[in-house]
């Protein structure tokens, strides 16, 4: 199977969003435990308008993985240097795919000059980013409906080349990368 991970681009928008909707209603129904309340709130901006405008915005920077013509992965990235979107597909997992989403993240960073990341992080995917070298750094706070995320400050640096498992902070909820 032949990855390939590029910028987004505007054609994207309808496939991307159906990754991120369905990663959110299949693989994370332990953090929403199948309320529909919560669902519908986490999903209520996940639209192809919406994610055209982010794409718009120079802002951010957002990558797509493609594997057998169809996309396996979304990432995007806000100048602030939080990880906004990092999503895959259900049956994507464990093939390398997130990695290589966040290798073309922290790229994009260190051409802004960043110097660390941080992310909200689901339970579940908690473990990935644990294995990128990512740790939390404090306890998971509410967010919405029965939604907890773990957060991470940004206070690790960047390394100035891709760092594989380099130490990152996360905090279970919020995730932090140096």
């Amino acid at each position: 199977m032949q990855i390939k991970v590029r910028p987004a681009e505007q054609r994207d928008a309808a496939a991307a969003v159906d990754v991120v909707r369905r990663s959110i209603q299949q693989l994370c129904i332990a953090d929403h435990r199948d309320d529909p309340a919560t669902i519908a709130t986490w999903l209520a901006n996940k639209t192809p308008d919406n994610f055209a405008l982010w794409l718009a915005n120079a802002d951010n920077f957002c990558v797509v993985a493609e594997s057998s013509a169809r996309l396996s992965g979304v990432g995007l990235l806000h100048r602030s240097g939080e990880i906004r979107l990092f999503y895959q597909p259900p049956n994507s997992q464990r093939r390398g795919i997130g990695t290589m989403i966040h290798v073309e993240l922290e790229a994009a960073a260190r051409r802004w000059g960043l110097s660390s990341l941080h992310l909200c992080s689901t339970a579940g995917a908690c473990p990935f980013y644990e294995a990128i070298g990512y740790h939390s750094t404090g306890a998971a706070v509410s967010r919405f409906g029965v939604l907890r995320c773990f957060h991470t400050p940004s206070c690790c640096n960047l390394p100035t080349q891709s760092s594989g498992r380099a130490t990152r902070a996360v905090d279970f909820g919020r995730w932090a990368l140096p």
